[in-house]
């Protein structure tokens, strides 16, 4: 069992709402089961973060989903340990950008594609997903890298210096919606 640490990377998590590739009706998200892990290194062992809140739109003509829209607060990233969750949000510039944004431009029931809005910086990205139909649900789970920097978001240190987070972080995801 890995265990937490000092990071911000959390943010991230949010990726993995945006990972929604399957036919629904338009509505709002209704998640019955979410479950996000987001990981990261640093130079003295790896940590973790979880997120389970988020707000969002799915939009879908003729069965397929035509539009993923996004907000996740910053504030929802949590590893347990109030001064990494701290470290986190002020890395992520809370005060001035406090959600996570992710509007999508091409879904499909493999790969989504779309802006994500970090720190105020908005890039594109394609996100592979797996899709899962099960009774009234739908599964939607994957596994995304994420570099912070390319959003503005400089890697937090603590201990003056003495521990250094990676650049990088891994979001693992799990989430079930109703349909």
């Amino acid at each position: 069992m890995k265990t937490k640490s000092l990071n911000y990377y959390a943010v991230f998590a949010l990726l993995a709402f945006l990972f929604i590739g399957a036919s629904v009706n338009s509505q709002n998200l209704k998640p019955i089961k979410t479950e996000i892990l987001v990981e990261g290194t640093s130079n003295i062992h790896d940590w973790e973060m979880t997120s389970e809140k988020a707000v969002g739109t799915v939009q879908s003509s003729n069965g397929t989903i035509s539009k993923i829209s996004i907000e996740i607060p910053v504030k929802s990233l949590e590893s347990g340990k109030g001064g990494m969750d701290k470290n986190a949000y002020k890395a992520l510039n809370e005060d001035d950008y406090p959600t996570i944004k992710f509007n999508s431009t091409e879904v499909s029931t493999s790969n989504i594609k779309g802006h994500l809005v970090i720190n105020g910086k908005s890039k594109t990205v394609s996100i592979p997903v797996s899709t899962k139909k099960s009774g009234q649900s739908i599964e939607i789970s994957g596994k995304h890298k994420v570099n912070m920097t390319h959003y503005g978001v400089e890697p937090p240190t603590a201990l003056m210096g003495t521990i250094k987070t990676g650049e990088e972080v891994t979001i693992n995801f799990n989430f079930q919606i109703n349909q």
